[in-house]
């Protein structure tokens, strides 16, 4: 037996008769007495079960009947803690199921199922909306763990539930959520005459600190927070939060910024968001229901594309220089009618005036385009066979096209002129002689074939090449030219020049030309128009 106390009333609902004095209690089962129970002494109210205790090995040919209380709680640990309507069905579709089990209508505490299967509470949306401006507030703060350009580390978002409208604030410690609170409550007085009825916040630290609840309760504002790690309860600046960090990284990585602009994302985004159309304000805009005036985008750009930006002239080297220059657009200037620009190297710029071309990315790899540019016409080109040069931006050198060899075979050598023949033709060009012995001549300068390695900066919106690389190839290009000569020199007729033996007459470039009467009436096929 594995039951150490025995009850009567399960015996009795199980279908069984007791039948019973003072001296013995039997259980029976159509008339036939299964169990029998006595007490040890007499006059004693406790029952003992009447056996002793058997080796098994020795009736291991017997059926020997244990007696079990199979129950609901016993069918319930066996087939792995289901629920009520699992068992009520288990019995019709199973085999060896106990016979004659009730499933009770209500049951106790399971421990195993309350350890194991509690699930967390459901929080449904909220039906309930604010009906005025700043009648609700939500606030939540973000962190990063990268630091921002200009050292910002989080951000503090201000959220209106009636409009949807959202502030950022960049907050380069929890401890200055405090002071961003009060210039925020300011503006909103100052901009909008209206005063905050309610807040809504979790229960972070930054938001449990004596001086930011005080500072609440000073202005008349009710307080409502979120439980200690349910985030859920404040789901409005949630999902405000997720939906702005989404658009932030498409843009940010679309455009190939740096993970430390950030911010200039994060700023972008909120812009963006706040001049969107939304489905729960009937496709009206934030940016509408605040201000009750539509919305201008004509500002906006693809963030992150490039833009010849216009350069003052206080701005620039000298006037020479030139009147723009390009610059990674990052988004629109916070309370002024310009746009931030981050200018090489690393340094941002204002204006108001930029030509920009939002299917070139700086930061992307070359070759990398986002697609074709408007109002444009591109022809399709067959790919150049020719080997790639290297930029050269020194003057004057673009007057000079080096001789391109025909397709079919090498460069034609020059020919001498033979005799002519006596029907009045030119004969067959004459096999060169073999040339001579080279001899040593004057060494002329080399030109090393060292390939540099290329320098990897990948904060350098030129590339690979910044302005000052550039430079010093110049330097270079011009020193070798200054040392070879400016008119490029042919292989074939230096090696023929030092190949010429002392004392050798030189060859005349043009011949005598032959007599008027052996002359040919007819064009020679090699002479060229």
């Amino acid at each position: 037996m594995s039951t150490r106390l025995l009850s009567m009333g399960v015996f009795l609902q199980q279908g069984l008769r007791i039948l019973g004095n003072s001296q013995h209690i039997n259980l029976l089962d159509n008339l036939k007495t299964i169990v029998q129970c006595k007490p040890l002494l007499p006059g004693q109210s406790l029952y003992w079960l009447d056996a002793s205790t058997v080796d098994l090995l020795e009736y291991k040919d017997t059926s020997i009947s244990l007696i079990y209380n199979v129950d609901y709680d016993l069918m319930h640990r066996r087939l792995g803690h289901p629920s009520k309507e699992v068992l009520r069905h288990a019995k019709d579709h199973t085999k060896g199921f106990p016979k004659g089990i009730n499933i009770p209508t209500t049951t106790g505490l399971c421990p195993g199922c309350a350890q194991g299967k509690m699930p967390a509470a459901s929080h449904p949306p909220s039906e309930t909306r604010a009906k005025a401006q700043f009648e609700r507030i939500h606030s939540d703060l973000k962190s990063f763990p990268v630091l921002s350009y200009h050292k910002y580390k989080y951000f503090i978002v201000f959220f209106d539930d009636y409009t949807s409208f959202a502030w950022i604030t960049l907050l380069r410690d929890k401890a200055s959520a405090i002071t961003a609170l009060k210039q925020w409550l300011a503006l909103i007085k100052n901009q909008f005459n209206a005063t905050i009825k309610e807040w809504m916040s979790d229960a972070s630290g930054e938001y449990k600190s004596g001086a930011f609840i005080k500072h609440l309760k000073d202005a008349g504002i009710t307080v409502l927070q979120s439980a200690p790690h349910t985030p859920q309860q404040n789901g409005r600046a949630e999902r405000f939060m997720h939906t702005i960090m989404d658009k932030a990284q498409a843009m940010r990585l679309d455009a190939c910024l740096p993970q430390s602009w950030w911010e200039f994302a994060v700023n972008h985004a909120a812009h963006c968001y706040n001049r969107t159309p939304m489905s729960r304000l009937k496709w009206q805009t934030p940016y509408y229901l605040l201000n009750n005036e539509i919305p201008d985008i004509s500002h906006l750009r693809v963030f992150g594309c490039s833009a010849y930006v216009h350069i003052p002239e206080a701005r620039r080297v000298n006037k020479l220089s030139p009147k723009s220059e390009l610059m990674i657009y990052l988004g629109r200037g916070p309370g002024m009618k310009a746009n931030i620009f981050m200018r090489t190297p690393n340094t941002l710029f204002y204006s108001d005036k930029a030509l920009f071309d939002e299917t070139l990315f700086p930061r992307c790899p070359p070759g990398q385009s986002k697609g074709k540019p408007s109002g444009l016409t591109q022809l399709d080109k067959p790919a150049s066979k020719k080997l790639p040069l290297e930029d050269d931006t020194t003057p004057g050198d673009d007057d000079y096209t080096p001789p391109e060899p025909p397709i079919g075979g090498s460069a034609p050598q020059p020919t001498r002129a033979g005799p002519p023949s006596l029907s009045g033709g030119t004969g067959p060009p004459q096999a060169p002689p073999s040339p001579p012995d080279p001899v040593p001549g004057p060494s002329q300068p080399r030109r090393s074939t060292h390939v540099r390695r290329p320098l990897t900066r990948p904060e350098n919106v030129y590339g690979e090449r910044p302005p000052t690389t550039i430079i010093c190839d110049i330097a270079r290009t011009r020193t070798w030219r200054h040392l070879t000569g400016d008119q490029p020199v042919s292989s074939q007729l230096r090696s023929r020049q030092d190949q010429r033996m002392p004392g050798e007459i030189p060859e005349q470039n043009n011949p005598d030309p032959p007599s008027a009467e052996s002359e040919s009436p007819h064009t020679s096929e090699d002479e060229v128009d």
